[in-house]
């Protein structure tokens, strides 16, 4: 956050509209701008854009949704919360994207959609998903929650899946304070994402009376606020610098984390240019005289705030008590190993050079520490 962000808020409160005005357009057209899509519709969170992308794909009761256990359990409840079923196939161990021969795997007569997830900010194999899904007859709703303004083959995420969903929580690559949004190029999912954040009511200005509205499907209130959509776009003057920020001090990573073979590096592959929402780096626990918990704990203790993204979706008690047929025989083997090693490091566009080089330092010092004796 700088003076700008707060200025733009700032005037939202000395204005007219608080809601409902003209600051929540103005940041959608910017956004279909800048990931060159035709449509942009604001939701209040990532989560109701997802809801809002599964309503408006037709998911219902007994459809079926293939997504991915490693992601953050919004890109499975989104599917359930529009009473289909989510089913987990396993990931790309290289980049824990979604892996397009699991997906081909565990399409069904029942199959509706696919969600894949652009894991820490690197764009999925999109060609290949949106091929399967044309055979098919599926929808793709490209979860980019950690990726706006990442590339895919020189397009721009936002520009390719049928709808793709973008999240402005405070830890990701912009802010709106919460909030999220969905970039499609079809007319009609945009009308339909419209309707539903607005109690599924629609308005028809200078046909009928100025105070007539007509509810036609059950929707939610998921409209984003003018105050988060000013802080929007002041933030997307700056994603650009946000983003470069974020590649150099991985560049740095990269380079200072070679020489370590107890870790592995994640990978950006060569027709992607990955947004670096999270820097995740992977144990090699059999180098190690020290679990993983143990490593996490003493970079928590020297300062570091590292966390584990994610646990599979499907181990989480809410999954594992609604088991289906689709959810109670699914393991996927390659996302759970993932699991167990991941750590994710520190990286945001405020990390100053000293910060970068204590990260470094510290992650040599703990897994130095871990080769030679146990951390306790």
């Amino acid at each position: 956050m700088d003076e700008s962000d707060v200025a733009a808020v700032v005037s939202v409160l000395r204005s007219d509209w608080l809601t409902q005005g003209p600051a929540v357009p103005e940041f959608e057209s910017a956004v279909a701008r800048f990931c060159q899509a035709r449509y942009a519709v604001a939701f209040s969170s990532g989560t109701s854009a997802l809801h809002g992308a599964c309503h408006a794909a037709g998911i219902g009761s007994g459809d079926e949704v293939i997504t991915t256990p490693m992601t953050f359990a919004a890109s499975a409840n989104c599917v359930k919360q529009c009473h289909g079923e989510p089913v987990f196939a396993d990931i790309n161990y290289a980049t824990c994207t979604l892996d397009p021969h699991a997906v081909e795997r565990a399409v069904t007569a029942r199959t509706r959609a696919i969600i894949p997830v652009d894991y820490a900010g690197h764009p999925c194999d999109l060609d290949s998903i949106l091929a399967l899904a044309r055979r098919h007859s599926l929808m793709v709703i490209e979860d980019a929650a950690h990726a706006f303004g990442a590339e895919y083959r020189g397009r721009p995420v936002g520009s390719i899946a049928d709808m793709t969903v973008f999240s402005f929580h405070p830890v990701k690559i912009l802010t709106t304070g919460e909030g999220g949004m969905v970039v499609t190029n079809r007319e009609d999912l945009r009308d339909r994402l419209l309707r539903f954040r607005n109690h599924g009511i629609s308005r028809e200005p200078g046909v009928q009376p100025p105070w007539f509205y007509e509810q036609h499907e059950l929707g939610i209130n998921g409209r984003m606020t003018d105050i988060q959509a000013a802080l929007g776009v002041s933030q997307l003057a700056k994603v650009r610098q946000f983003l470069e920020r974020r590649r150099a001090i991985v560049d740095r990573y990269q380079c200072a984390f070679q020489d370590i073979s107890e870790l592995r590096r994640p990978v950006e592959l060569p027709e992607v240019r990955s947004a670096w929402h999270l820097y995740v780096v992977r144990l090699d626990l059999e180098r190690l005289t020290s679990t993983r918990r143990e490593v996490f704990e003493a970079l928590r203790e020297r300062g570091l705030g590292v966390q584990v993204h994610y646990i599979p979706v499907y181990s989480h008690p809410y999954y594992r008590r609604h088991e289906t047929c689709t959810t109670q025989l699914v393991r996927c083997e390659r996302a759970e190993q993932f699991y167990e090693e991941a750590i994710s490091l520190p990286l945001y566009p405020k990390m100053t050079d000293d910060d970068v080089e204590y990260v470094i330092q510290t992650v040599h010092e703990v897994i130095d520490g871990a080769k030679r004796q146990t951390l306790y």
